[in-house]
C-alpha cells in the first residue's frame, strides 16, 4: 500500500473509530430498555452514514481489516437480539451489507462467513422448521442483499467454495437456500424478490461441488419455475423475470452442461456406481430423472414467449439458445420445445452491429444438424395446423400463426433447407386456410340482390366519386377486423422462398382452379394471383445469381399468361350467376396488375379486355362496380392516359362496336346499354360523335323488344343520357 492509500486508510479509521467505540460501549451497557434501544439505534445510524459516505469504495482503502474492526460493535448488537424485526436490526444489517460488499470483497474469514450464513438466513427466514417471522420489506431486502454479497466474497476467498460444502456447513447452507427460494417465490415486494434472486445466483456461482449442486437442483428448479410461470397469483416485474431467467440459465449450465455430464452420459445404466462421494448422486438414473423434470419445468416457463414485454421474451430466447448450445446432448429431450420457442422469438434481439451480435438459432442449426431437422419438423407442424387456426374467430391467434410461418420461412432460407414436401404442404395449407376463412365469412348478399337503377343517385355519382380511385378494396379478408390478418398473410406470401418456389406454387394453384368450385376455387384463384404478384416483385438480381434468369422469366411469363387467360374468361362470361362476384373482382385486379407491369405495351390487349372490364360498370353489385372503375383508372394510368375518359374515347371504336354487336345480335340483356350510359357519363360529350350506329341499333332493339320492360327502360335511359 503506497503512502497516499495508507494516509487515506488512517483518515478513514479515525472517522470510524469514535462511532465504533460509542456503539460498542452502548451495546455492552444494553439492558433491553426502550431508552437503551433508542441510543443503540441512533449510534448505529451514525455509523451507517459514515459507511455509506466514505466506505463504498473499491480502491483498497476500506479493506478486510477495517471491516473486521467495524464488525465487532455490530456483532455485539446482533448477539443480544432474540428477534430481528425492528429498526435497529435493519440499520445493523445495512451496515453489515456494506462490509460484505466493499470491505470483505477480496477475502473474508471462513469461520465468520459460516456464522453469517446462519445469521442472515435467520434474519430473512427465521429459524429452521419454524414459520418465518414477519419482517419489514426493507429488512428482508437488505438480508438477501447481504447474503448475495457474502457468497460472492466466499467465491473469491481461498477455500471458500470448499468450506460451503463441509459436513458441518451443509445443513446451514441447505436452510439458507430454502430461505432464499422462499424469498423468490413469496417475497413481499419486487425488491425483496430481486435481492433473493441475486442471492441464489451468487450461491450457484460460489458452489463448485457437483454433488451439492445436484442436491439443491430440484428445489431450485421448482422455485424458479413457480416464479416464472405466467398466471401466478402475484404479477412479476419485468426486471425480476429477466433476472430469474438469467439465474435459471446459470443453474442449468453449472451442472447440466454437456461438458459436466459427459462422463455420466458415457456410462451405462447398469454400470455399478463409483465409490467416490460425487458419484453417490451423479448417476445415469439421476440424470434421466433430472432431465425429465427440467423438460416439465421448461414446458411451463416457455409460456413467457407470449409476454407483452419484448425484453422478457428476448431473455427467454437467450435462455433457450444457451441450453440448446451448452446442454445440447444433456437436455436433448427438451430440444423440440426450445427450438419452437426460439423460432417464435427469432430475431427479437437482433443486433446490426456484428461486434455485439449474439448466437442465433440459425448459427446453432448450422453447427448441430439435429437442430436444423427440428426447425423443419416444427415448420411442417405449423403449416399443417394453420387451417385449424384460421377456422377460429381469434384474429390474434391467426396473426401469430401467420407471423410464425413467415419467420420459419426466413429461417429455412438462411439454412438453405428448402424442402419440396414442405413447400407442397404449405401451398395446400394456405389454400385450405383461405377457404375456411371465406366459408366463415361469406360475401355479403345484400350487395347483389337489387337491380342496378341507372337513374338512381348512386348511379349518377358513381363515376365522379371513384374518378381518382386507384386502389382496390380487398375482397378476401376485407373486413376491418381482418386487416392485420391480411397484412400478416401478405407478409407470409412474400416470404415464400425463392422466385422459383413461388412460381411452382402459383402453377399448382392454377392447376387446382381448373377442377375446383365454391370457396376453394376462389381461394386457389386469389392465392395464385397474390403469389405471382409477389414473385414479380422479388429482387431479380439476386435470383440471377442463383438461378437461370431466362428460364425463370419464361416460366413466370407463362404463368402470367395462363392467369390472364383464365381471368379474361371470367370477365367475358355474361352469366353473372355462374361465378362468385369476388371471382370477377379478382379478375379485374389481375387485368389491372398486368397493365401496371406492361404499361404502354398493354394497349394492344385493350381490344380483348377493355369491354369486359367496362361491362361490369353496369353490375348490380356496387362493390363490383367500384372494382371496375378502379381497374379502369389503373389501366388508363398505366397506359399513359390522363384519365379513364381519355382511355375510353381513344378506344371508343371497338367499345361501341362491341355494344352494337350485342344489340344487333338480339342480346336482350340490359348490360350493354347500361355500359353505354356509364361510358357517356365517364367520357362526356366527346363520345357522342361515335354513337350514330349505336342509336340506330337502339331504335331497332326498341322496335323488336318493346315488350321487355326492363330492357326498354334501359334503352330509353341511353337516349336520355345522349340528349343531356
Amino acid at each position: 500500500m503506497d503512502s497516499g492509500a495508507r494516509s487515506a486508510r488512517n483518515g478513514l479509521f479515525q472517522e470510524l473509530k469514535p462511532r465504533c467505540v460509542e456503539l460498542s460501549q452502548l451495546a455492552l451497557r444494553d439492558d433491553g430498555s426502550s431508552n437503551s434501544t433508542k441510543s443503540l439505534t441512533e449510534s448505529t445510524n451514525k455509523l451507517l452514514i459514515i459507511l455509506e459516505q466514505k466506505c463504498k469504495r473499491v480502491d483498497g482503502v476500506f479493506d478486510e481489516k477495517l471491516a473486521d474492526y467495524v464488525f465487532f460493535p455490530l456483532s455485539q448488537t446482533l448477539k443480544r437480539k432474540q428477534k430481528y424485526t425492528d429498526r435497529l436490526s435493519e440499520l445493523t444489517i445495512r451496515c453489515l451489507r456494506i462490509l460484505l460488499e466493499y470491505g470483505w470483497r477480496r477475502s473474508i474469514a471462513l469461520d465468520l462467513a459460516r456464522q453469517l450464513i446462519i445469521l442472515l438466513a435467520f434474519v430473512a427466514g427465521g429459524p429452521p422448521d419454524q414459520k418465518p417471522a414477519t419482517i419489514s420489506e426493507e429488512l428482508a431486502a437488505e438480508a438477501y442483499g447481504a447474503l448475495a454479497a457474502l457468497f460472492k466474497d466466499m467465491a473469491v476467498t481461498s477455500g471458500g467454495a470448499a468450506a460451503l460444502v463441509e459436513t458441518g456447513t451443509i445443513p446451514a447452507l441447505g436452510h439458507c437456500v430454502t430461505v432464499i427460494l422462499d424469498g423468490i417465490t413469496g417475497g413481499s415486494s419486487v425488491e425483496v424478490q430481486l435481492q433473493a434472486l441475486r442471492a441464489l445466483d451468487a450461491v450457484w456461482r460460489c458452489i463448485k461441488d457437483s454433488q451439492a449442486l445436484a442436491t439443491f437442483l430440484p428445489g431450485t428448479i421448482s422455485g424458479l419455475t413457480k416464479f416464472l410461470m405466467p398466471g401466478t397469483a402475484s404479477r412479476r416485474s419485468r426486471k425480476n423475470l429477466i433476472t430469474a431467467l438469467e439465474v435459471l440459465e446459470q443453474v442449468l449450465i453449472s451442472i447440466l452442461s454437456d461438458i459436466r455430464t459427459r462422463t455420466i452420459r458415457d456410462k451405462s445404466s447398469e454400470e455399478p456406481a463409483a465409490s467416490s462421494a460425487e458419484q453417490k448422486v451423479l448417476t445415469k438414473p439421476w440424470l434421466e430423472a433430472t432431465t425429465a423434470q427440467i423438460k416439465l419445468a421448461l414446458s411451463n416457463i416457455i409460456r413467457l414467449r407470449k409476454h407483452d414485454a419484448t425484453d422478457v421474451r428476448a431473455a427467454l430466447n437467450r435462455l433457450c439458445l444457451t441450453i440448446l448450445d451448452e446442454c445440447h446432448a444433456t437436455l436433448s429431450d427438451s430440444a423440440s420445445l426450445l427450438v419452437e420457442t426460439s423460432m417464435i422469438l427469432d430475431g427479437i434481439d437482433q443486433e446490426d452491429d456484428l461486434s455485439t451480435r449474439k448466437t442465433t438459432l440459425s448459427d446453432l442449426a448450422s453447427i448441430h444438424p439435429d437442430i436444423g431437422e427440428l426447425v423443419k419438423s416444427t415448420s411442417y407442424n405449423w403449416v399443417t395446423s394453420l387451417p385449424r387456426i384460421m377456422q377460429n374467430n381469434d384474429e390474434s391467434a391467426k396473426n401469430s400463426a401467420l407471423q410464425q410461418l413467415s419467420r420459419a420461412n426466413h429461417l429455412l432460407r438462411q439454412l438453405n433447407s428448402d424442402s419440396s414436401i414442405l413447400e407442397d404442404a404449405l401451398g395446400s395449407s394456405l389454400r385450405d386456410s383461405i377457404t375456411v376463412t371465406l366459408e366463415a365469412s361469406p360475401a355479403p348478399r345484400g350487395l347483389e340482390e337489387a337491380d342496378f337503377d341507372m337513374n338512381s343517385q348512386a348511379a349518377l355519382t358513381l363515376v365522379t366519386d371513384n374518378a381518382l380511385s386507384a386502389q382496390f378494396r380487398p375482397v378476401v379478408l376485407g373486413e376491418q377486423s381482418q386487416r392485420e390478418t391480411r397484412k400478416k398473410l401478405m407478409e407470409l406470401l412474400d416470404s415464400l422462398g425463392t422466385r422459383e418456389s413461388q412460381i411452382n406454387m402459383a402453377g399448382e394453384m392454377l392447376e387446382y382452379v381448373r377442377g375446383a368450385s365454391g370457396q376453394s376455387l376462389l381461394a386457389a384463384y386469389w392465392l395464385s394471383f397474390q403469389v405471382l404478384k409477389s414473385s414479380a416483385s422479388k429482387n431479380e438480381d439476386i435470383d440471377e445469381f442463383f438461378d437461370s434468369t431466362v428460364t425463370l422469366a419464361d416460366e413466370q411469363e407463362a404463368m402470367n399468361e395462363e392467369l390472364m387467360s383464365y381471368s379474361q374468361s371470367i370477365l367475358a362470361n355474361t352469366d353473372g350467376n355462374e361465378y362468385d362476384w369476388r371471382m370477377q373482382a379478382i379478375a379485374l385486379e389481375v387485368v389491372a396488375d398486368r397493365a401496371q407491369r406492361l404499361k404502354e405495351s398493354f394497349r394492344p390487349e385493350l381490344i380483348d379486355t377493355l369491354y369486359p372490364v367496362a361491362s361490369l360498370l353496369g353490375s348490380s353489385n356496387d362493390r363490383l362496380r367500384e372494382h371496375a372503375i378502379t381497374s379502369l383508372n389503373i389501366i388508363s394510368k398505366s397506359c399513359r392516359y390522363n384519365n379513364a375518359s381519355e382511355l375510353i374515347v381513344d378506344n371508343v371504336d371497338y367499345m361501341v362496336n362491341a355494344i352494337s354487336l350485342r344489340l344487333n345480335t338480339f342480346d336482350i340483356s340490359p348490360q350493354a346499354p347500361q355500359i353505354l350510359v356509364m361510358m357517356i357519363r365517364l367520357a362526356g360529350p366527346s363520345l357522342l360523335l361515335y354513337l350514330d350506329d349505336v342509336v340506330g341499333s337502339i331504335f331497332a332493339a326498341l322496335d323488336n323488344f318493346h315488350g321487355y320492360q326492363r330492357l326498354v327502360d334501359v334503352l330509353f335511359s341511353v337516349l336520355n343520357e345522349i340528349v343531356k
